[in-house]
């Protein structure tokens, strides 16, 4: 058709794992949530199997623990643990500020700066969700910005 770029298959799988990951990103899920598979495959209405097959795949990443009777949880994250991701984490956004400060446009100055903006709005209103969105987009503008696949 036209004006319409190249279409991009997404498996099942990496559709229920995307939106999994962004509630787990946004606070959505909760620490010690139970996520039943049968439960989650019959509200996102599909089979047992690709529901399964994500959930296992955050399993990996330590993102949900395994729980009993075909159940994940989100697991509880202690104040060290918390300390050390967010140690781990100032460092490499320093770093990431520092690779993008070479690389920045007018245009991404601009993007950032817009951002910011929602940002503000979003905290003026007390809008939690928006500012968790707002932020990751900003940091991700930042890590796009800084041209390193690693960070």
């Amino acid at each position: 058709m036209p004006g319409m770029g190249k279409m991009k298959h997404v498996s099942l799988t990496l559709q229920v794992e995307n939106d999994l990951k962004h509630q787990l990103s946004i606070g959505a899920l909760k620490p010690g949530a139970r996520l039943i598979t049968k439960n989650l495959a019959e509200q996102l209405g599909m089979s047992i199997t690709p529901v399964r097959e994500a959930l296992l795949r955050l399993v990996s990443v330590n993102a949900l623990s395994v729980a009993p009777a075909q159940a994940f949880t989100v697991p509880e994250v202690g104040k060290r643990q918390l300390d050390e991701i967010n140690r781990i984490r100032y460092e490499l956004e320093l770093m990431a500020v520092a690779l993008a400060v070479e690389n920045l446009t007018p245009q991404d100055l601009a993007e950032l700066q817009e951002l910011l903006e929602k940002l503000q709005q979003a905290q003026e209103k007390g809008d939690m969700e928006q500012i968790i969105n707002v932020n990751r987009l900003f940091r991700l503008a930042i890590y796009g910005d800084a041209a390193n696949l690693l960070i």
